[in-house]
């Protein structure tokens, strides 16, 4: 049996995501409000703000009044999604990672705030994950070329190297990828 078990719960990892409206954090096995966050983790995303200054002005933007809400701002947008990869591991705060957001596509801060997911070492374009979404629905290819906007041929072109970009030749494997990315 191949049992899943969230970062934090058995392990010294850390894991934030969004539920509803809270926002919570996994560590040592306990699940605690954001506002609840041990000092060094407080530190530790302050630090990465201060080295971002696109970042830091969203932020400001965003909160302008309160720096705890700025780094709870940043946590949410960075590493919101309630997954099985760790938000911080060994001490060391990742990359970020793609979840849905539900701003997605009206936020004014999106890509400065939050990251698409990276695959095969490469960051993946806003385009390539509408048209993994959209790969991984029952569509006909001109359904999907029409809900993305596309001609045709620039639909069957961006099909082509989304499918160079991933190393897979079938909608199947698109889906495997987007499930295991989130992206779903």
């Amino acid at each position: 049996m191949n049992e899943k078990i969230y970062p934090g719960m058995i392990d010294q990892g850390v894991e934030f995501f969004l539920n509803g409206s809270d926002f919570k954090i996994i560590q040592n096995g306990s699940i605690k409000p954001f506002n609840e966050i041990p000092l060094s983790i407080s530190q530790m995303l302050k630090e990465e703000i201060s080295r971002l200054p696109a970042v830091e002005q969203a932020l400001l933007e965003m909160q302008p009044d309160s720096k705890i809400k700025r780094i709870e701002q940043f946590a949410k947008c960075r590493f919101g999604g309630l997954d099985l990869e760790a938000d911080i591991i060994d001490g060391i705060l990742q990359d970020g990672e793609y979840w849905p957001c539900p701003l997605h596509g009206s936020c004014k801060h999106e890509g400065t705030l939050c990251k698409l997911p990276i695959y095969n070492g490469t960051r993946l374009t806003k385009s390539d994950v509408q048209l993994m979404q959209e790969s991984c629905t029952d569509k006909t290819n001109d359904v999907i070329a029409d809900d993305l906007h596309m001609a045709y041929g620039t639909f069957h072109q961006s099909k082509k190297y989304l499918h160079r970009k991933l190393g897979v030749q079938t909608k199947q494997a698109i889906a495997i990828i987007a499930m295991n990315l989130n992206i779903l």
